[in-house]
């Protein structure tokens, strides 16, 4: 859907190292001019991983400074903006009163993003960047993204337009170093023992990666750039640097153990910032120590960056947006496979389930849920792994245990309860799951469930005795057309049973009609 004109918007991030305002004129994907860039250095996630919250004077000076970007904002006459909070507002155990004194104060609602939320915006934008603009990596061979922020770690693999591989570790450069005190990090042995630390940290991890086979490693970011700076490239233009593995390790081998006093010393650099790059630097060596790339790509791209240009692509519905649901997607099923699912069988769901929520859009079905659904569909069978016994339940705790790329908080706690209630059971406020819903996620998650449900029902016994399906709606009576040349009996009486919920939601009838003509007895 190509905008009738240019976008205007600003996007506003409260960061824990940095607060900023993007000021943005979108025309398409390939046409985003920054109109102006603001930002400021503050010290906020230090505060937090410390104390576990804000202090009074701190949610003072951020309002103080949103002020100031709501003024900028006036001043180029713009009024479509969005503010998100990342992890220092995220993770603060006074996150309700963060964003109360921000509403009040300012009037402005804070969009706060989950960490897996945070990693697919900045993912979304560098990997467009690199596959279509600057064509660094070779599609045939793994890439990994590492975002290292102060809160936590995500690392994601593609290969060419196939995502294979994501996780989220919360345990970022501050993070790790709140773990350990002044004194600990002042000792001679804090290089090696935080070396060991990360060491540990990224374990479990090592030896999936290593299947990949990756070629490049991506970091992104202002460490990206101080590290790139430390190498000796004063180039502040360069969107992406590309440096060989052995020029890095060589900078990690020339400080006989990283600490941050030796960065301040070395490099002037300011006692937080070193803090920050410190552990940032010897978790980057572990990873790259660990799958030995041939390249490694720095990258200046930020979160402000990634969501400004995903803002305005969103606004315009960008073909690319489809591409990005079709490799979450991907992901979801690599989920299910660790389970061991019947790929098939929820591959025919999925396929009926997209169905009936395209046929639905009119009964209050936007194509986000559809999408939701697809998801719950690929997932609504994990719980067998764990005992075949309650599986929803299990199901439920895998789904939301698990980082689902390209989804917020909300939308995975909607898939939990429509895989918890997919096969059994009546969405009711008496359930402790469904009852922690706002009303809003209570309505998708019971139509979500009566669609899945007799998509479900057509593959009841597992086995695609139903080739094709066509839908039509007459008189408010919604025609299941199935075409088949075999006995449907238990996917028949499966269907009436379910069709009951269906009408109760949708407010009219489903039939299930043998034959693909189309022709109602």
């Amino acid at each position: 859907m190509a905008l009738p004109k240019a976008l205007r918007y600003a996007v506003l991030h409260v960061g824990s190292s940095s607060m900023s305002i993007t000021i943005v004129e979108y025309r398409d994907i390939d046409d985003v001019r920054i109109i102006d860039h603001a930002a400021r250095e503050v010290t906020f996630g230090e505060e937090l991983f410390q104390t576990s919250r804000l202090s009074f004077k701190t949610i003072e000076e951020i309002c103080h400074i949103l002020k100031g970007y709501k003024q900028l904002m006036a001043d180029y006459g713009v009024t479509r903006s969005r503010l998100y909070g990342t992890t220092v507002i995220r993770e603060a155990a006074n996150r309700r009163s963060i964003l109360d004194q921000i509403y009040i104060q300012t009037g402005m609602r804070v969009d706060v993003i989950d960490m897996p939320k945070e990693v697919y915006y900045k993912y979304a934008l560098l990997y467009y960047k690199m596959t279509n603009q600057y064509r660094l990596t070779d599609p045939t061979k793994a890439t990994l993204f590492l975002d290292i922020t102060s809160g936590g770690v995500g690392l994601t693999v593609w290969r060419g337009e196939s995502l294979l591989f994501q996780r989220n570790m919360h345990s970022g450069s501050l993070r790790v170093m709140e773990s350990f005190n002044r004194n600990q990090r002042s000792s001679t042995s804090f290089p090696m023992a935080i070396t060991e630390y990360l060491h540990r940290m990224i374990g479990p991890l090592r030896e999936e990666l290593q299947t990949f086979n990756i070629n490049s490693v991506i970091l992104s970011g202002d460490e990206a750039q101080y590290m790139a700076r430390l190498m000796g490239d004063e180039s502040n233009k360069d969107d992406i640097i590309t440096i060989e593995p052995e020029r890095f390790k060589g900078l990690i081998n020339s400080f006989d153990g990283v600490t941050a006093t030796k960065l301040i010393n070395r490099y002037k650099l300011p006692e937080y910032k070193a803090n920050i790059l410190m552990p940032t630097m010897i978790l980057f060596n572990e990873i790259i120590t660990a799958i030995e790339p041939k390249s490694l790509i720095f990258s200046s791209f930020s979160f402000s960056q990634g969501i400004s240009w995903f803002y305005g692509v969103e606004a315009e519905n960008n073909p690319f947006m489809y591409q990005l649901r079709e490799q979450n997607a991907q992901l979801a099923r690599a989920v299910a496979e660790r389970y061991h699912t019947d790929s098939i069988h929820d591959a025919e769901v999925e396929r009926f389930s997209s169905l009936f929520c395209k046929t639905l859009r009119h009964k209050g079905l936007p194509e986000r849920w559809g999408y939701l659904c697809r998801i719950a569909a690929i997932l609504c069978s994990v719980g067998k792994f764990v005992n075949l016994r309650n599986h929803g339940e299990h199901a439920y705790h895998i789904v939301m245990g698990t980082d689902i790329f390209g989804l917020s908080e909300e939308e995975k706690q909607v898939v939990a309860n429509v895989v918890y209630y997919h096969y059994k059971g009546t969405p009711s406020d008496d359930d402790a799951y469904f009852n922690a819903l706002t009303e809003l996620q209570k309505i998708q998650v019971t139509k979500l469930v009566a669609v899945i449900r007799v998509a479900c029902a057509l593959d009841a016994g597992s086995n695609q005795k139903i080739s094709d399906v066509t839908l039509e709606e007459r008189d408010n009576v919604l025609y299941v057309f199935c075409r088949t040349n075999e006995d449907i009996s238990l996917e028949w009486w499966t269907f009436i049973g379910d069709s009951e919920y269906f009408t109760e939601v949708f407010g009219m009838e489903i039939k299930l009609v043998r034959g693909g003509d189309r022709h109602v007895q």
